[in-house]
């Protein structure tokens, strides 16, 4: 056998994981469903769980060499006596921290670290090295302290390979002479056990957890991810009050003229407090125990010596006498514990000394690709020839993780089968080894909202595989995700095939938004450069966003030809015109809960101008939404109203990213809110100069392609082309609504004039570039300038050349306005508060109010007075909030949510 052991060095320290919670819980997937309380931190599994906003960073801090094993088996602590004791063992020092990723939200179990560095000293200075980690996931992840909570109970081992950048520099060490001298193919194999995660967010130490490890030379005859040797499993009934304990690996070797056994029990061993001592569980010797007889003590393991793990990583090292290694060779191996009690195994070798594992054992695979990983047996720890293995499916472990929070997430794990295929048996050939093929095909979308499938593999030495079930160590499967087919549209569009991928992911990584919201069409443009240098880099980059691990190839190409040619929507077809039609009614609406705020907020007899103007807005939001839901009904949509993906976040972006660079709020009535909000939405493409000169803001963020003008001016061309081309025509007038009593006027779509008029009406209402439009009956202000007189103080006079601001006063009165905290939330308030109370009174009745427009404009045009009634029981709900305290102790009210109900 290779040696495995020596020369190695010992290190300690701390790692770092920041993952984002938000992406744990599966439902969180479901746009349609996702809730801006997802992204806030909670305790336990509430919300966002404790760490939404992660980074996904992997790295080592404050780690040490604490011990070295020479090739002759002699070994130091001293710095003294060699000058690597005492070295810096960190990560990347010329590039962005490695990434810790998991497979799947519903397959947590196999976390890998993808792009990490490692580095040993300087090696620049002559003494260390530089290298990188090949990706690998954690193995035998257990409760190591059992009193604790997830994540800080947990214990795990991480094994992979170094490949060496520069070479072994080895300075005045003679250790690192001898890494040098036996490093032949430029690799080294690691191995580090992680416990003690701290998930506590008031932590000094949150994010950080203990790290224990070594590093020795790699052999290519073995594998990368564990030690090909012999395993000692813990027995299932442990005497007395002996907490678990956890798989030991080890093998016997030759040194110059002696027979070794060495253990690994770096992993296997329970602690008092996450990351602390070692718990007590009696003296334990390392046995041989030979059948029925009694066991026969080697020596003991001690295990409580004072920073005996810190300076072995665990690692027992025993000399064997020739009739011990007589008798080991067909004999199992064993960790017993001594008592008054007797001697008890706590840890044994299987009766016929088999081992089986697969080294790579986690795959992502796209349509149409195979994945490989290779089998080891071995038999009292040599390999074992002709050995047959069984493989069968088993989505257990899956199965156990497709609930994470309060609401579960898909539960059809595991198919189709026929999507992830592979032979049901392999053999070992001459080296104890045994290659498989699993092939990967289209699952379609058998968990609707998260892409692919995962696929769990179990195996066994034998004719049969494990029963399902019964293999509940994650690392002792095959693990894989499918992606699911996708093609490559020859032009994508933001609105029909980005979109509806990135905004996912925009909610999953809230980390983010300040650099770029992916779910924003105008934040990815401004960093269009960026994001091109992302999707191209390769999968193992640091740089690359974790986003795009979690997305096939196909959707990866996808996007990166869409930053190509970033087309916001291409409106050849009936199906991308509903779509943007629905699009346009959502974005109606999404208008509606900020000025309700505003309105609301305004004390009663205060601000009556002011709250005149907001409230006229308001109703002819209304109103375009109205005329949105005809002109869809008119060509055969059916408008979707009151499902959470159409309800928007606040603070956040217009439904589309229209207007980029703005950011929507849910604030009390102010001139800030309305100048640098409400008008910011309105404002028109051009606005018309006022007799004094004055123009509104051109602030060149606002493109003309961002704007809502635009948007309704490509909707009205895209009618114009397909009705041309008889691909659409209009009707459906029964089911359209047509009662209207407010100001400008409701049509009933039964032509493409019709139609062109309501989306003009929209336009000319909404952002019209003059104060009034000629043809408008009502006479009544563009929104954008009925704000600007609440600004500038005075109603608007028109005048021969244009306008001024020189009618009777608008006065606003600060002190008229309810002190609402900005951009309420329900989740940030105390269950059975009161204002918890009336914020989830007004869910439910802002939930009602949509259900009703929703059942109004799909066959039901009589329900309107219903829905209208539901606006005053709204009104009347929020204002009761405007004047219950916030709890936050700094004067503020509630407000309105503008939330759907919270499940229960």
């Amino acid at each position: 056998m290779d040696t495995l052991w020596a020369p190695r060095l010992v290190f300690s320290g701390q790692f770092q994981a920041d993952p984002s919670t938000v992406n744990n819980d599966p439902e969180h997937f479901n746009s349609a469903k996702f809730r801006s309380n997802y992204q806030l931190p909670g305790p336990d599994v509430v919300n966002g769980w404790w760490n939404p906003h992660g980074t996904g960073a992997w790295r080592f801090r404050d780690c040490r060499v604490t011990q070295v094993v020479y090739a002759d088996g002699t070994s130091t602590d001293d710095p003294n006596v060699d000058s690597v004791i005492g070295l810096s063992l960190n990560d990347a020092d010329q590039q962005v921290e490695g990434k810790i990723v998991d497979l799947d939200s519903e397959q947590q179990m196999v976390s890998e670290i993808w792009g990490f560095q490692v580095l040993l000293g300087q090696s620049e200075a002559g003494t260390g090295f530089r290298s990188d980690f090949l990706v690998s996931p954690f193995a035998d992840i257990w409760t190591r302290y059992p009193q604790g909570q997830p994540d800080s109970c947990f214990g795990a081992f991480y094994q992979s390979t170094l490949r060496l950048t520069d070479g072994v520099h080895p300075g005045d060490s003679r250790f690192l002479a001898e890494l040098a001298d036996q490093t032949t193919n430029g690799q080294l194999s690691i191995r580090f056990n992680v416990d003690g995660y701290d998930d506590v967010s008031t932590s000094p130490t949150f994010k950080f957890g203990r790290v224990v490890g070594w590093i020795r030379p790699y052999s290519p005859s073995e594998p990368v991810h564990f030690v090909a040797g012999r395993a000692l499993w813990a027995v299932p009934q442990l005497p007395g009050n002996v907490p678990a304990v956890n798989t030991v690996y080890g093998q016997i070797e030759t040194r110059i003229d002696q027979q070794i056994l060495m253990l690994d029990l770096g992993n296997s061993l329970p602690t008092t407090s996450p990351g602390g001592p070692f718990a007590d569980i009696g003296r334990i010797y390392a046995a041989l125990l030979p059948g029925d007889q009694d066991p026969v003590l080697i020596e003991e393991i001690c295990y409580s010596t004072p920073n005996w793990y810190q300076r072995t990583a665990g690692i027992a090292t025993i000399a064997l006498t020739a009739d011990q290694v007589q008798q080991a060779s067909m004999t199992p191996l064993g960790i017993v514990q001594s008592s008054s009690q007797g001697i008890v195994p706590i840890l044994a070798e299987r009766s016929d000394g088999s081992f089986l594992r697969a080294d790579d054992f986690v795959f992502r695979l796209n349509p149409g690709e195979e994945a490989h990983t290779k089998f080891y047996a071995t038999k009292f720890g040599q390999r074992a020839v002709g050995q047959k293995i069984s493989l069968g499916y088993d989505p257990t472990i899956m199965q156990q993780q497709t609930t994470q929070g309060p609401v579960p997430g898909p539960q059809d794990v595991g198919v189709p089968k026929e999507a992830f295929t592979f032979p049901t048996t392999i053999t070992t050939g001459e080296d104890g080894t045994a290659q498989l093929s699993m092939k990967a095909r289209d699952p379609q979308h058998p968990r609707d909202y998260i892409d692919g499938q995962v696929y769990g593999v179990s195996y066994a030495e034998g004719d049969t595989p494990p029963s399902e079930g019964s293999v509940q160590n994650p690392s002792a499967i095959l693990s894989a995700l499918v992606w699911s087919g996708y093609t490559i549209p020859q032009r994508p569009t933001w609105l029909r095939d980005v979109r509806p991928i990135l905004e996912q992911y925009a909610n999953l990584y809230p980390v983010m938004m300040p650099i770029v919201n992916l779910a924003n069409y105008a934040s990815l443009l401004s960093r269009r450069e960026v994001l091109k240098n992302v999707f191209a880099a390769p999968v193992e980059d640091p740089n690359y966003m974790p986003v795009t691990r979690d997305l096939s190839l196909a959707k990866r190409t996808m996007i990166r030809q869409w930053l190509d040619e970033p087309l916001y929507m291409e409106l050849n077809s009936v199906e991308d015109l509903r779509m943007a039609l629905q699009q346009a009614l959502q974005l109606e609406h999404a208008t509606i809960p900020p000025y309700l705020c505003a309105l609301y907020s305004i004390k009663p007899g205060a601000n009556v101008e002011v709250a005149e103007l907001i409230r006229s807005v308001v109703i002819e939001e209304m109103l375009h939404m109205a005329l949105a839901c005809n002109v869809l009904i008119s060509i055969g949509g059916a408008p979707k109203i009151g499902q959470p993906g159409f309800v928007p976040r606040y603070p956040g972006p217009l439904p589309g990213g229209l207007r980029g660079g703005l950011t929507v709020r849910l604030r009390r009535c102010s001139i800030a809110q309305i100048r640098d909000v409400f008008m910011s939405i309105e404002e028109p493409s051009e606005t018309a100069e006022s007799s004094d000169g004055r123009v509104g803001p051109q602030d060149p963020r606002f493109h003309h392609q961002f704007t809502i003008a635009w948007f309704y001016q490509e909707i009205i061309r895209a009618l114009k082309e397909l009705s041309g081309s008889g691909q659409i025509t209009f009707g459906h007038t029964e089911r359209q609504v047509k009662d209207w009593t407010g100001p400008g006027q409701l049509y009933v779509i039964d032509s493409l004039e019709k139609a062109e008029l309501s989306l003009k009406e929209i336009m000319e209402q909404g952002e019209g570039a003059t104060p009034l439009d000629p043809d408008d009956t009502d006479q009544e202000l563009a929104h954008y300038y009925k704000f600007s007189e609440i600004v500038e103080g005075r109603r608007i006079v028109m005048e021969k050349d244009g306008f001024s601001y020189s009618g009777p006063p608008i006065p606003f009165d600060p002190d008229g306005v309810w002190p609402m905290v900005d951009d309420p939330d329900i989740a940030l308030l105390p269950r059975g508060s009161r204002a918890r109370i009336l914020s989830e009174e007004f869910a439910h009745s802002y939930q009602a109010l949509l259900n009703g427009l929703h059942r109004t404009f799909n066959g039901n045009p009589d329900n309107l007075s219903q829905s209208i009634g539901m606006m005053y029981s709204l009104a009347t709900s929020a204002r009761q909030l405007m004047q219950t305290p916030s709890g936050r102790d700094d004067g503020t009210t509630a407000g309105p949510t503008f939330q759907l109900p919270f499940p229960l």
